[in-house]
């Protein structure tokens, strides 16, 4: 797991070891870190810590947390001298982390009540690897995503609606809440060497089925997310590379001849290709590769996904 940047922790920490971890990366979220820390604080019965991964914040959000006295107990702050992206903010965190049980969260959320009991209900049951609330929208209460499914040969993703009442598979979950233990997130190799933001959750998800684990949608427990934020500047290109990376880890024949195919004709391909063929994505497929117990034919057969 990659050593974290210069941190402290800004409150007296328990000495008994906390029952998880909440992790949150941050990059200028203004008062929404504060609104997300008090919410976690109100719903959250469980002991737990909080680690704040400041990933080269311009704006002054994580100033708050080192007031004396702290606005919140059990927390620790690490900041990053540059930005790293939202996958290797994650990790950091989770390297600071002390419980069995770690929680990625977007720190633009808002818990409900009842939350991490439901989910960790679940988390707990054999063969499960990553559970997940449903994801209602701040903006939009009535707009609520049921777990994630892979929409196009680019490896988009859309919504899915609740399909029972009780915690059932989905392929995918959003790391705007889940939830999984210490002992998984080390098994499967932690989140991937992502760029910038996005498809990190996608590509675990993914993982974790072909390794032989389950995802879990858990409908009863929900997490309000923010949607209409103001944008921090990402790339396409970090998004195609990204894409490229899962598709290369995890496809293999006709599905991955395709996936390149649609994504062959964006901006930037070549370039994402040469950037991802000196990484080290063939240490990371030889990695995946001796672990899965599925291939990823049998992920798409299972949910239904045509590529």
């Amino acid at each position: 797991m990659p050593s974290p940047g210069d941190s402290e922790r800004v409150a007296p920490a328990s000495q008994s070891v906390p029952e998880l971890s909440i992790i949150l990366p941050v990059y200028n979220e203004g008062a929404r870190l504060g609104q997300t820390l008090a919410a976690i604080r109100e719903t959250t019965l469980a002991s737990y810590e909080v680690i704040v991964v400041n990933d080269g914040s311009t704006d002054c959000c994580c100033d708050s947390l080192r007031a004396a006295p702290p606005p919140f107990e059990n927390l620790v702050l690490v900041d990053l001298p540059r930005r790293g992206g939202v996958a290797h903010a994650r990790n950091l965190g989770a390297g600071q982390a002390r419980a069995p049980v770690l929680v990625a969260m977007d720190a633009h959320c808002l818990p409900r009540p009842g939350w991490l009991e439901k989910l960790l209900e679940e988390l707990h049951k054999p063969g499960v690897g990553i559970v997940a609330p449903r994801i209602s929208s701040l903006e939009s209460p009535a707009a609520v995503t049921f777990g994630l499914t892979i929409r196009d040969r680019e490896l988009g993703v859309e919504w899915l609606h609740q399909r029972a009442n009780d915690p059932y598979p989905v392929p995918l979950a959003g790391c705007a809440c889940m939830a999984m233990t210490r002992a998984f997130f080390e098994a499967v190799g932690c989140f991937d060497a992502m760029r910038s933001y996005g498809m990190e959750d996608v590509e675990l998800c993914i993982r974790a089925w072909l390794l032989g684990y389950s995802v879990i949608m858990v409908p009863d427990a929900e997490v309000a997310h923010c949607f209409n934020r103001e944008p921090f500047p990402v790339g396409w290109q970090d998004y195609l590379y990204n894409r490229i990376r899962t598709a290369v880890l995890h496809f293999d024949g006709e599905a991955l001849e395709r996936i390149l195919a649609a994504l062959r004709t964006k901006p930037g391909f070549s370039d994402a290709v040469s950037s991802l063929l000196t990484s080290d994505v063939w240490t990371r497929y030889g990695f995946v590769r001796s672990l899965r117990k599925h291939d990823a034919a049998w992920f798409c057969r299972k949910f239904e996904i045509a590529l």
